[in-house]
């Protein structure tokens, strides 16, 4: 019996290896009876001079689809909580944010959403007012920040004129390394 599973069992783990590999080597044009050849590229990016292929390493998700909007005062809110990653080599840090803001009635009410990066306040271009009708708007901010190997924050901000109504959120922080 101990050497029906000394032989058996790895008999049969590398039958079913060798089973799970045929596909792959007969799409490369190999036999089972050769080694496969080594894999080609899978994708090639062929952008400008200045493109640098990066490599996602983290995603940091935070959302929130409230049923009914939170009152922020007129100037800079917060929207969702701080998030807190390390990068070990220089990377880069994508910003992706959407926010619905609204639920107001003022007019020429000015609104702007972008990130707080390691505690700064990061420039972001007004998106656009809110209607006057308490309807509401979804406004989106990218961009892309280099960084320092070390621990960085990011959270992100709203901005407003006269004050606003947020709704849900939807934030991407995306690390990348090149």
């Amino acid at each position: 019996m101990k050497r029906l599973l000394r032989i058996g069992i790895p008999s049969l783990a590398a039958a079913v290896v060798l089973f799970a590999a045929l596909p792959y080597m007969r799409a490369q044009g190999a036999s089972s009876s050769t080694s496969p050849k080594k894999p080609e590229v899978l994708a090639e990016f062929k952008g400008s001079d200045r493109s640098v292929p990066h490599l996602l390493v983290a995603t940091y998700m935070t959302d929130a689809a409230p049923s009914s909007f939170t009152e922020e005062s007129a100037g800079f809110f917060t929207i969702d909580d701080t998030v807190t990653f390390k990068c070990l080599l220089p990377c880069t840090l994508e910003v992706d944010q959407t926010a619905q803001l609204g639920d107001v009635d003022y007019t020429s009410n000015e609104v702007a959403v972008g990130p707080i990066l390691d505690g700064s306040y990061t420039g972001g271009p007004y998106a656009g007012e809110t209607a006057t009708d308490n309807s509401s708007a979804t406004f989106h901010y990218t961009e892309s920040f280099p960084l320092t190997p070390g621990t960085h924050t990011v959270q992100a901000w709203g901005d407003s004129t006269y004050g606003v109504g947020l709704g849900f959120y939807h934030n991407n922080y995306r690390v990348y390394v090149p």
